[in-house]
């Protein structure tokens, strides 16, 4: 993944600070790749980008994959159900593994880039996740 720097003013820095220290991130990089993603799923955001640029058309139909790895815990596989069946026609294949003590979870996507950054958003919530990877394949 490509590693930006950006300034930030000391209030937005204590507050980055205070949510990740909260654990209701796991780090400061996946709380701004969060915000990131909610700001590019928005419809004015979406409709004001240049598509001649080098930005994917928010509309474009993409595959991509994912791996999630959680304990293993009735509630959070209630939570990923309750996501997946949101998604259900845009998963294509969901393989799960139980793997003492963790549940681990690989699907494929097929659908648009606003569906699928949706669905990473939605993942990216439950707070309980060790391990969250997604890749765009196209």
């Amino acid at each position: 993944m490509p590693i930006i720097s950006i300034s930030i003013n000391e209030s937005l820095k204590k507050f980055i600070n205070k949510l990740v220290s909260k654990n209701q991130y796991d780090n400061k990089s996946k709380l701004i790749r969060d915000a990131l993603l909610r700001l590019m799923s928005t419809e004015d955001i979406a409709t004001s980008l240049d598509t001649s640029s080098d930005l994917i058309p928010i509309t474009k139909n993409i595959i991509g994959n994912m791996i999630i790895v959680t304990p293993i815990d009735y509630n959070i596989q209630k939570k990923l159900n309750r996501i997946e069946s949101k998604y259900k026609d845009q998963i294509i294949s969901k393989n799960q593994n139980f793997v003492n003590p963790n549940f681990i979870s690989f699907m494929v996507y097929d659908g648009n880039l606003q569906d699928f950054q949706k669905l990473v958003v939605e993942i990216n919530s439950i707070k309980e996740i060790k391990n969250f990877r997604y890749l765009i394949i196209n």
